[in-house]
């Protein structure tokens, strides 16, 4: 906490009685441990990682969803599909806060998405979002999934299907140097 007299940081302990040590394990004891910790701090600690507040976006994506997804994933399509979240996603919301997420916010970025990317790219992100969110929900980083309902925007752009012959080509460079 930050001593409003001196503005520095300074530390702040609180005594907690958790009851008589011959009534209870160690396990029981952080149990009780982190529901005051929970009380007090609003923040619990799982796995290894403190689950409140401060994760961002950009956190969870790359140390809590990814992780789980690129088994399943060969590894040419895992890094297709890490650059289009890194992309469309990650560059967009890294630093914000995974608790600030709300409908409003997840489907305005849609709608920007779906008016400079292909209707297949706009699809992909879609799924990504409800995935992530979900993900997220699921590892009690967030009570409520606010990509759930997400819907995908109508006006979409179509797939570029502009491609190039090199048959074609040929032949008419040959017939245009043909006497």
């Amino acid at each position: 906490m930050i001593d409003p007299t001196t503005n520095e940081q300074r530390r702040m302990t609180a005594t907690v009685i958790l009851g008589f040590q011959a009534h209870m394990n160690k396990a029981e004891a952080r149990e009780i441990l982190d529901f005051h910790l929970f009380k007090q701090t609003g923040a619990r600690y799982e796995e290894g990682v403190w689950i409140d507040s401060s994760v961002t976006f950009g956190w969870f994506v790359r140390n809590r969803f990814l992780p789980l997804k690129e088994g399943m994933w060969r590894v040419e399509t895992a890094k297709v599909k890490k650059l289009l979240i890194e992309r469309d996603l990650i560059d967009s919301f890294d630093a914000i806060s995974l608790k600030s997420f709300d409908k409003f916010r997840l489907q305005i970025h849609l709608h920007n998405l779906a008016k400079e990317r292909s209707r297949d790219r706009v699809l992909q992100i879609h799924a990504y979002l409800r995935d992530i969110f979900a993900e997220a929900e699921e590892q009690g980083f967030l009570a409520k999934d606010p990509a759930r309902r997400l819907r995908v925007p109508t006006q979409l752009r179509g797939v570029d299907k502009t491609t190039f012959d090199l048959g074609t080509a040929q032949r008419s460079s040959l017939s245009l140097g043909s006497p």
